[in-house]
Parts: structure tokens; C-alpha cells; sequence
């Protein structure tokens, strides 16, 4: 798949993800490594380095409340704590994984008229992952990914390693030679 134009990234993003609470933002690579430069994304430390659309429903709430890190729903800090929750997955896992990211509780079966959507979905969430390029490496914190690097995310999403202050939480992270993408989903119920 060829790396969408801008237009075409940002139109997907918010197809997907426009009415659900989720954190979906891209920055730089500028850390040999990676997992520093996704922390820095969560810390809102980075911006997209194409000026691309970023979809945030904390942001405004962190710099409102002083107390909140500006982190905020994120708990982890360190490039190690966040790898050791990360398992490396196929781009096809990774686009199922943002599909099923557009439920709250991270499966196809709950999404409305799934099966007649299904390929649009789909071609939505690889229109996000091929902005990294074809040799991008995914990650996420679902613990289907602990004992395979393709597991199928329209089968089941059994949850997953939680690092937010939600009761879930699961992410998928995007990672190519110059940019990082956080894709991540929260249920607060």
C-alpha cells in the first residue's frame, strides 16, 4: 500500500476514531531508542513532524489541571517499562488491532454492522499504518501478542498489558525509521 497524503491519513483517522476517547499522535524519531521517542509522545513532548492531525481528548484537561502530569492518562515514564509491555505484531494484526481499537471494549463483534463495514474499516486502519512505510515495525500491549506475532484481532482482543490511570486501556504502536505513531484506547466504565 502506498503512503497516503496527508488528506487521505487524516480523513481515516477520524473516520476511525473522530467520536471515540482515544490518543492518536505521531512524532519524530530522534532517540536510537525508539520506545524514548514514544514516551516523549505521550508526555506531549513531540509534535508531528509533518503537521498532521492528532487526536487528543486529555490534552486540554492537562494543561487545566496542574496537579495532572502532563502524561496524563499515561503511567508509564521510562523507555523500559513501556517496552516491557510491548510485543512486536504484523502490519495485518496491527490494522485489525485499530479496528477493534474502535470499540470500547476492543472487539469486532460489538461494532455496528461490522461484517458490511469490515473492508472499509480495514482499508482505514492500513491508510494509518502505511504513513510509516512499508518496513515499519508495530507494536501493542495486547496479550495476544505475548505467544504469537499474528494473532488474529477479529477473532478476540483478550486485553492486555494496562498503562494507563483507566480500568482498560490498549495500544498499538507504529515505528518506522523517522516517526513513532501511539494509537491507543481507553475505557473508563
Amino acid at each position: 500500500m502506498d503512503s497516503p497524503g496527508q488528506q487521505e491519513w487524516e480523513a481515516a483517522a477520524l473516520r476511525l476514531f473522530e467520536d471515540e476517547y482515544a490518543f492518536i499522535a505521531t512524532g519524530p524519531r530522534v532517540h536510537l531508542d525508539w520506545r524514548a521517542d514514544v514516551i516523549a509522545v505521550m508526555n506531549r513532548e513531540a509534535e508531528d513532524p509533518r503537521d498532521w492531525i492528532s487526536l487528543d481528548w486529555d490534552k486540554e484537561g492537562v494543561t487545566s489541571e496542574p496537579d495532572r502530569s502532563s502524561a496524563f492518562p499515561f503511567t508509564v515514564t521510562t523507555a523500559a517499562a513501556l517496552g516491557g509491555s510491548l510485543h512486536q505484531v504484523t502490519v495485518r494484526s496491527a490494522a485489525q488491532l485499530l479496528v477493534a481499537l474502535t470499540d470500547e471494549w476492543f472487539t469486532v463483534k460489538n461494532i455496528p454492522n461490522f461484517s458490511e463495514r469490515k473492508d472499509r474499516l480495514l482499508d482505514d486502519a492500513q491508510s494509518l499504518i502505511s504513513r510509516y512505510g512499508p518496513d515499519c515495525d508495530c507494536y501493542t500491549t495486547a496479550a495476544d501478542a505475548r505467544t504469537t506475532d499474528d494473532p488474529d484481532f477479529f477473532h478476540a482482543v483478550n486485553g492486555g498489558a494496562g498503562i494507563t490511570e483507566h480500568l482498560m486501556d490498549l495500544g498499538l504502536v507504529v515505528v518506522s525509521e523517522t516517526e513513532v505513531g501511539v494509537f491507543w484506547r481507553f475505557n473508563t466504565y
